[in-house]
């Protein structure tokens, strides 16, 4: 779950040779951003496969279903033609229109799943801030804390959390227990955001794409903005270098896609 996003400088838009993910074959997927990342909204992600697949990567809040569903009117899909649906992690914000799609399977972490469920349950059943906050985000600061409570967080998931935008639960699928078996598509474990937060590399028609999730929410670091701090400062950071050594088109939580290469991660980084 994040908030505001930036807007940075983008890339532009070449591609070189160099390490990135490796994927299964070439799917030849067509990758089109449904509704695009911004303030209280994340990104959500329409994938075409070369065997008419139509996968969404990440459905948005239950309260935003109607821009996911106009974003399928845009694309020229409707909402039962969708096959999959596959989850980076578990925040509302990320999975709320799920309820859409009651034919198509979810993928995602089952770790992920019951860590973010049980927090909705403990915020539902009337836990404290605190009690919340220490459960579940153990190295949060209390400045982390104040943040979020100025930004009404349990007031927002007393509010949106349902069990219902869940749907069927009998459809979901669990990285834990099977792999996604796409060819072109490829799931990346990148905890640290969430415990067990999931990106997803494509190799597109254009080029190699990375969907991140909130691993990433923003294009620029700079960004000003709320943000939920992270589960596991560690592993957010070993995540966040595993991103960084893609070459391709990256598509963040909440923001605009943008090109990357390593030559300029490497320059950024330099003091």
């Amino acid at each position: 779950m994040s908030g505001a996003s930036g807007n940075g400088s983008r890339g532009n838009g070449s591609r070189r040779n160099g390490s990135r993910p490796r994927l299964r074959g070439d799917g030849g997927w067509q990758v089109r951003v449904l509704v695009p990342g911004l303030p209280l909204q994340s990104c959500s992600v329409l994938l075409t496969g070369p065997q008419s697949e139509q996968i969404i990567v990440d459905t948005g809040f239950p309260q935003h279903d109607s821009l996911l569903l106009e974003g399928l009117q845009r694309a020229g899909v409707k909402a039962g033609d969708i096959t999959g649906v596959i989850n980076t992690h578990y925040h509302l914000d990320h999975f709320g229109g799920n309820f859409l799609f009651p034919q198509a399977w979810v993928y995602g972490s089952k770790q992920d799943f019951d860590w973010a469920v049980a927090i909705y349950e403990s915020v539902s059943g009337g836990e404290t801030r605190r009690e919340v906050f220490r459960r579940f985000y153990p190295e949060a600061t209390e400045a982390e804390f104040d943040r979020m409570d100025e930004a009404r967080v349990l007031q927002l998931l007393k509010w949106m959390w349902d069990p219902a935008t869940l749907g069927d639960l009998a459809r979901y699928r669990w990285r834990e227990e099977q792999e996604l078996g796409l060819a072109g598509l490829q799931i990346l474990p990148t905890p640290g955001h969430t415990p067990g937060h999931l990106a997803l590399a494509v190799e597109g028609i254009e080029g190699p794409y990375l969907i991140v999730g909130d691993a990433r929410p923003f294009a620029e670091d700079t960004a000003a903005g709320y943000d939920m701090p992270p589960h596991c400062q560690q592993r957010f950071l070993a995540s966040r270098k595993l991103i960084d050594g893609f070459e391709g088109i990256l598509i963040p939580g909440h923001d605009d896609p943008f090109s990357q290469s390593r030559e300029a991660v490497t320059l950024g980084q330099q003091p």
